[in-house]
């Protein structure tokens, strides 16, 4: 009985050495992409650092890119919606008063129609911001792994940062009358 397990682990421990060490490097990741994987942690890292920097009234230029576009829309009860765009700004030029020319429907829902008009906005985004009463980053199901929301006065108000790489490549300020 003993002489038999001996054969058998004699056996298996040649088995067993006849195997080749398996290295780390032999093996393919099961992630679908690993850089991928790497972009989304560094902006998610990025996009919080941008928060803190709006919380705290400072510089955002270095999270943009050059050549970045602007977004405006505000939907409002008896105005109706309000929406611009603006492309090629600096990078600095998000630490500026960004002029926009916005186009107003005057199809608010709750009240008597108004003439559509054009007009030129001045946005300042840290005077916008003036009235949050908080700046968070909700975790939305299926969102897109290149666009982060930053959610200020309840839901209603909040920007989408559109990435490429680890920098913001067009940011979006929406302002949805929740009546």
């Amino acid at each position: 009985m003993i002489k038999s397990k001996l054969i058998i682990l004699s056996f298996l421990t040649t088995l067993i050495s006849s195997f080749s060490p398996i290295r780390s490097n032999d093996c393919k990741s099961n992630s679908v992409n690993d850089s991928n994987s790497e972009v989304q942690i560094d902006i998610s890292v990025r996009a919080v650092e941008f928060v803190k920097n709006l919380k705290n009234g400072k510089n955002l230029s270095s999270f943009f890119v050059d050549n970045w576009t602007f977004i405006y829309h505000e939907d409002n009860r008896c105005d109706g919606s309000t929406d611009g765009q603006t492309n090629n700004l600096k990078s600095t030029q998000i630490d500026t008063v960004i002029k926009i020319q916005v186009k107003n429907d005057g199809a608010g829902w709750a009240c008597d129609a108004k003439n559509p008009k054009t007009y030129d906005l001045e946005f300042d985004i840290k005077k916008e911001i003036t009235n949050w009463d908080r700046f968070e980053i909700p975790n939305y199901e299926n969102q897109n792994e290149n666009i982060v929301y930053v959610v200020g006065a309840g839901e209603s108000d909040y920007l989408v940062l559109h990435y490429d790489n680890k920098l913001i490549v067009k940011l979006e300020y929406r302002s949805e009358d929740p009546g």
